[in-house]
């Protein structure tokens, strides 16, 4: 029997006042990076590591939902830490992702197989003691039997998870460990599967698309319509590392049919390139009614990566772009007016280029 989700913490009040008992709202968040200037900024004097202070800024912005979804990108393989090329990070990141109020991770991306065997089930482990619900990585096909799809059951709405990756960079997937890739037959039979369990909602998390582009290619385009076609509801993209269009498909009353968010871009990270120190979260809202289910809103916001010096080493924070202009001291006038820059440019290119994708007004 398959391990069905409860909801977590709500803001009863905000949330009646917003849309009603009765809608289920989602959050999801992109890329969590860990290099080493991350690592190194998380370890405390005694040789600890906290990250509390990198999501701090973020909390408000994602807390008013029932279910909070991002992409883990790095492994949990233990010591020693390390960043790119081969991630491995602390178990202190996980802990506060649990208190920023994650529910859910996909583990499946390019660098699920860094740390080999070891890394895919030390991080399944620590997501497992923290009760962090995950998905796309499995130790065996047995876990996998038993785990994939990933079932959610908040509000009386039925939501199958299904996610994967383009690939691994090249390194073995070890046996008996389970990654899921990009297989259009096996994504058929996934949802097939999917729908053995009555789902209301069909949400892929897809690892896929070129790193560094500002618009989704023509594979991204021609998989989430395969995706759609066969019963898809929701698709969030990871990967490019930078934000990319988002919209919805409506039928001729106005309803919408499908969401789809080719890129999130980071959530957090040490990139330098152009566009990654902007990110985005996607914020959508579910209903269900004696006849139906329904999408009746897609929105999202900007974030953005904040890396100041302090106590003589780089720190990071998240910030909502809607804090950003409120909290101008936190800047040197350099970093404000780059930052700004990048803001702006966003806005505008994802305005002209998402259809029916609004950005979330406060």
């Amino acid at each position: 029997m398959k391990r069905i989700f409860l909801p977590v913490f709500v803001c009863f009040a905000f949330i009646c006042n917003l849309y009603g008992n009765d809608t289920l709202r989602l959050v999801f968040m992109g890329d969590i990076m860990q290099h080493s200037p991350q690592i190194n900024a998380a370890k405390m004097p005694d040789g600890t590591y906290n990250y509390d202070s990198c999501f701090s800024f973020v909390a408000s912005e994602i807390e008013y939902a029932d279910f909070r979804v991002a992409n883990l990108e790095f492994t949990l393989a233990g010591a020693p830490y390390s960043g790119y090329p081969r991630f491995s990070a602390p178990d202190a990141i996980a802990e506060t992702l649990k208190k920023a109020g994650i529910d859910l991770l996909s583990t499946v991306n390019n660098h699920s197989c860094d740390r080999g065997s070891k890394g895919i089930v030390r991080t399944l482990d620590v997501l497992d003691q923290l009760g962090i619900y995950r998905v796309g990585t499995y130790r065996n096909i047995a876990e996998k039997t038993f785990l994939y799809p990933q079932i959610v059951d908040m509000k009386g709405i039925r939501i199958a998870f299904l996610a994967y990756t383009y690939g691994t960079n090249g390194l073995p997937i070890g046996y008996p460990n389970i990654v899921n890739l990009i297989d259009t037959a096996e994504i058929v039979n996934d949802i097939k599967l999917a729908e053995k369990y009555d789902p209301d909602m069909i949400i892929c998390l897809m690892h896929w698309g070129l790193e560094y582009q500002l618009k989704q290619n023509s594979e991204q385009t021609a998989l989430a319509q395969f995706m759609i076609s066969r019963g898809v509801n929701i698709i969030i993209g990871s990967h490019p590392h930078v934000v990319q269009p988002m919209e919805t498909q409506t039928d001729s009353m106005g309803n919408i049919k499908s969401a789809v968010v080719y890129s999130l871009g980071n959530a957090v990270s040490n990139q330098n390139y152009e566009h990654t120190d902007i990110g985005a979260t996607a914020h959508i809202a579910i209903v269900k009614n004696d006849t139906a289910t329904k999408i009746i809103d897609c929105k999202y916001s900007l974030i953005l990566r904040h890396r100041p010096a302090e106590n003589g080493k780089t720190k990071f924070y998240i910030i909502p772009a809607n804090k950003f202009y409120d909290n101008r001291h936190l800047f040197t006038a350099t970093e404000y007016a780059a930052l700004r820059k990048t803001l702006e440019n966003t806005q505008k290119r994802l305005k002209a280029g998402n259809r029916n994708f609004d950005e979330k007004t406060y």
